[in-house]
């Protein structure tokens, strides 16, 4: 009876959705001794899941699945949070709270019902093979005007750009088009009008290169490597097509 219960994926996932929602609503109730409780229960559960599985099906058998992975990592990283039954100065802890938030990403195995899903991977793959030299130039040009626009502008905005650390996030802003005038704006206020001008100019080709146009090329190559796979196996099946009715008119 034991087996079966923690053998079965729908119920096992019943106990993710319902443990993510209790940790959700006792997100308000941070100080509750029950939620600390319940949190328990569920990592010992899933602990016990882990147990039964493993002796079911083999370390290798079990370690053989991804999704058993997945879990097997997230069960480990939530068993410190097992303390916080040991003695009531540990339920402060927020150290040892967050690691009872790692359970959490056991919802994602609602991934694993999604028709398809591996296949939806294997897209994801490609696409990022694709996109890797892209993303790695893209990444190169980020760093560099950020450190050209920290040299330029650190003094005039140091909250933007004080740094080229700050002025690196700064200008993945205004590459993902987020509050972007703000930055030229506020230079404008503690420069003078040339300088002003200049940094109106400066952002705005920032915006169009790194923002419209590179951006764009990162999200149109990714999207085309995952939409290729698919494209791939019409093409091999109309080949087979093709083929067949070749050989029906000989």
């Amino acid at each position: 009876m034991l087996h079966k219960i923690f053998l079965n994926d729908i119920i096992m996932l019943a106990l993710v959705i319902i443990n993510t929602s209790i940790m959700y609503i006792g997100g308000f109730y941070n100080e509750s001794y029950i939620f600390v409780v319940l949190d328990s229960i569920f990592t010992l559960l899933f602990l016990t899941e882990a147990i039964v599985k493993i002796r079911t099906l083999g370390w290798k058998g079990y370690w053989a699945d991804g999704w058993n992975k997945f879990d097997f990592i997230l069960v480990i990283c939530a068993i410190p949070s097992l303390m916080n039954l040991v003695t009531d100065t540990v339920l402060s802890t927020n150290i040892l709270l967050s690691f009872r938030t790692f359970r959490a990403f056991k919802s994602f195995r609602l991934f694993q019902f999604i028709p398809n899903i591996d296949y939806l991977i294997r897209g994801v793959k490609l696409a990022c093979k694709a996109s890797f030299v892209v993303v790695i130039a893209f990444l190169i040009l980020l760093l560099v005007f950020s450190i050209l626009t920290s040299t330029i502008f650190g003094n005039i905005a140091p909250e933007y750009f004080g740094d080229p650390a700050t002025a690196t996030y700064s200008i993945f802003r205004l590459f993902t088009i987020e509050g972007w005038y703000e930055m030229p704006d506020a230079i404008a206020q503690n420069s003078q009008e040339g300088m002003s001008t200049f940094a109106k100019v400066y952002f705005s080709f920032l915006l169009f290169a790194g923002g419209i146009i590179g951006m764009s090329l990162v999200n149109s190559i990714f999207v085309d490597a995952m939409a290729q796979d698919n494209n791939d196996e019409v093409i091999n099946k109309l080949k087979e097509i093709e083929k067949k009715i070749d050989e029906m008119k000989n």
